[in-house]
């Protein structure tokens, strides 16, 4: 969060001689070097880097006396289609880890923000605790009629002395502290695992708006509901939420900047174009889909994401874009399959658009699962999808076959 650079105006004026200046907006970074009075930025002393908090941590070998989290809480989400903040993998305890690891022994690491409520500063606490194995020193500003600004300071260097005017109670003496954020768990600003009751009634509403649409669509356009297609209705719920997974898979593994989230959506549209070409070419029969793409979510559970962290950048992408589209690949191959079949392909894309409005809706789950958990969903809703295509394709067999019917 080095901003317009304030903090290291400040650094260079205490005379630091080496920083690394790290700010995800290259715009902010641009207003600092031609607006701050102090010139930050035009200093040899300081590298400045484009790039998300996160992933620079893990590209990078160096060792510092001091590292900073300032005011990194952008309060922007990352995509429409999930609950992920731009900083929401900087707020874990394994981001914290990972900061830990880059300091030098008797290195410190600090955060400082507003904090509008008490339990999130104690949840920030708490989590440096695990990290650091003692609790952090906390010095705090502000009364109970405004947010509180505080600074934590972990991994206290030696000549450092009573810097503080509170320390956090041991973990061990504070029962009920929220549950740590977590790479599969990335909600700094939940204190437990829960749907918030308004979010709830916003998605009970969007529910309910979808359903009296597509009853006055259909009631308009003399369309019977039994034209509906719950197959085609689970296929877009189960994709939605295989993308959202995906969106936050690449965040964790290379930040969630736009250029990251553009080669998501690239990765996802060529496989849709991929899937329809090898459908149109070799017409697959759905039950190995089906196989493969069980075979696939059950790897994608079974190894984290965090085994992807490897290096270079570039084996990194092309390994987790194997690993974590070969699902969205298949569910593409299994859509297109069913969607050639088909005899009436306006009711089943809009089936298809109606369960993605669900999945959307299926994706708060993941405040309460993980995003690890979010997989099971996805696989249930793909079983779900094999049993409705079985029972069509049955159906349908009957209804080719001569009937005798007896008039009395």
């Amino acid at each position: 969060g080095a901003g317009s650079g304030t903090d290291v105006a400040y650094a260079r004026a205490h005379r630091v001689a080496r920083i690394d200046a790290v700010e995800i907006d290259p715009k902010i970074l641009a207003i600092g070097a031609d607006k701050n009075p102090d010139r930050p930025y035009a200093d040899p002393a300081v590298r400045t880097h484009v790039n998300d908090g996160r992933a620079f941590l893990r590209t990078s070998a160096e060792r510092y006396d001091l590292i900073i989290f300032a005011l990194p809480d952008s309060l922007t989400l990352v995509s429409t289609s999930a609950n992920l903040r731009l900083e929401s993998y900087l707020f874990t305890v394994e981001a914290f880890t990972s900061a830990r690891d880059h300091l030098v022994p008797g290195g410190a690491f600090v955060l400082y923000n507003y904090y509008r409520q008490p339990w999130l500063l104690d949840k920030i606490a708490g989590m440096l605790e695990d990290v650091f194995g003692q609790p952090p020193t906390i010095r705090s500003y502000g009364d109970a009629y405004s947010a509180t600004a505080a600074v934590l300071l972990a991994g206290v260097r030696p000549d450092v002395t009573d810097v503080s005017t509170s320390v956090s109670p041991s973990r061990a003496q504070a029962p009920g502290t929220p549950e740590p954020a977590t790479d599969d768990w990335p909600f700094l600003y939940l204190r437990e695992r829960v749907v918030d009751p308004n979010y709830l009634t916003a998605l009970a509403f969007v529910i309910l708006t979808t359903l009296v649409a597509t009853g006055l669509a259909t009631r308009a356009s003399r369309t019977p509901l039994s034209a509906f297609s719950p197959h085609f209705f689970v296929l877009g719920a189960a994709f939605l939420l295989l993308e959202t997974r995906s969106l936050a898979t690449f965040g964790l593994l290379f930040g969630t900047t736009w250029v990251v989230n553009a080669l998501v959506f690239l990765a996802i549209l060529c496989s849709v174009l991929l899937a329809i070409l090898l459908n149109a070419r070799f017409r697959p029969r759905p039950a190995p889909l089906y196989a493969l793409l069980g075979c696939a979510l059950l790897v994608a559970y079974l190894l984290p994401p965090a085994a992807l962290l490897i290096d270079p950048p570039a084996l990194r992408y092309l390994i987790a874009a194997v690993l974590a589209f070969a699902p969205v690949f298949l569910a593409n191959l299994v859509f297109t399959t069913s969607f050639r079949e088909t005899k009436s392909a306006d009711m089943a894309f809009a089936s298809n658009l109606i369960g993605a409005t669900v999945g959307g809706v299926l994706e708060y789950a993941a405040l309460i699962t993980g995003y690890r958990g979010l997989l099971l969903v996805v696989a249930l809703l793909y079983a779900a999808a094999w049993l409705f295509s079985s029972r069509l394709r049955v159906l349908g067999d009957r209804g080719t076959a001569p009937a005798l019917i007896l008039e009395r």
